[in-house]
């Protein structure tokens, strides 16, 4: 007997449209399903802890970026070392972990055929990731795991697209793809002395050396291998788990940047311009003038400024083969 554990949230955005219609899924008889349904954000700790404490070995997500932000957030308390697998049901808004680690789709139908192919012990597909690890020296906050970090313009993109697409629930936000054209859209609009293109003071510093501080127009990390629609704005990373984006405002020639940019694919002169840099990392340390956004949920620094970002525990995610 395959004991599961079934976080949904209902009131992410798809999963509001369709309202609940799980009683159509048909549990196999190889499989006992938990279901707790987390209606916000403080919920989850509560809900992971129970299935860790009920020998759940195979977790289900049903729900969007930030559930599954917070459902990582809680494994390791709940679970300690030996972590469930996972498999997502996109029932969110963005969606971004599902586009690059897979998953079942989205509805009874997508849970179903899930159910099915782990009673019957397909193999399907797996893939293991390391979420990004938020860290908050001061102790004012506990970690937060997360595969997705934005800070100045992504920040204030975010808070732009909030205003339109303004979720229930977990308030998962905007996607990647619609904070990231506001931030574009006010940068070209605003000129170079927008605030936009003005940036937010930060400093950087990457594996322990030293700090690199000043004006910056974006920064991103992620940890996941593929975003969506051959997007990737990271380049020189390697092999590397935490990769990141640092661009200097203001931006120099940006719009001109932005092709190759955007598919991780600099050009000859941003190669070799300071303003634009891209890596690989085991750690950064971030000083910090205002929040950065995790995966749709923005957080402040502490008293003192800093985060650190880590590569946080592996995780396995399942997802059934194509029908």
């Amino acid at each position: 007997m395959m004991r599961i554990g079934l976080i949904r949230n209902p009131n992410s955005q798809r999963n509001r449209r369709i309202g609940d219609r799980l009683g159509e899924v048909v549990v196999p008889r190889q499989v006992e399903l938990l279901r707790i349904d987390a209606a916000t954000a403080d919920d989850v700790p509560a809900v992971v802890r129970e299935y860790g404490a009920r020998g759940v070995t195979h977790l289900i997500v049903d729900g969007g970026d930030g559930t599954l932000r917070e459902a990582m957030t809680a494994l390791p308390p709940a679970f300690g070392t030996r972590l469930p697998t996972l498999s997502l049901v996109a029932g969110g808004n963005a969606n971004l972990a599902t586009s690059d680690v897979g998953g079942a789709g989205h509805g009874p139908q997508a849970l179903q055929r899930l159910l099915d192919a782990l009673a019957n012990g397909q193999r399907g597909h797996v893939e293991e990731r390391q979420p990004i690890e938020l860290r908050w020296p001061d102790g004012s906050r506990p970690p937060v795991l997360g595969f997705f970090v934005g800070a100045a313009a992504f920040y204030k993109g975010w808070k732009l697209a909030l205003g339109a697409v303004h979720d229930r629930g977990f308030m998962h936000g905007p996607a990647v793809a619609a904070t990231m054209a506001g931030a574009l859209w006010q940068t070209m609009a605003g000129g170079p002395r927008s605030d936009w293109q003005a940036g937010t003071m930060m400093g950087i510093a990457v594996d322990g050396a030293p700090e690199r501080e000043g004006a910056r127009f974006l920064f991103l990390a992620t940890s996941l291998h593929s975003l969506f629609n051959g997007l990737w704005p990271f380049y020189d990373h390697g092999d590397s788990p935490l990769r990141w984006l640092d661009i200097d405002a203001p931006p120099p020639r940006f719009v001109r940047s932005l092709p190759g940019l955007l598919r991780g694919k600099p050009s000859h002169w941003m190669r070799h311009s300071h303003a634009y840099r891209s890596g690989g990392a085991q750690s950064l340390a971030l000083r910090l003038q205002a929040p950065l956004v995790v995966d749709g949920e923005a957080y402040t620094a502490g008293p003192y400024g800093l985060v650190e970002l880590h590569t946080g525990p592996r995780i396995a995610f399942y997802s059934p083969s194509p029908a």
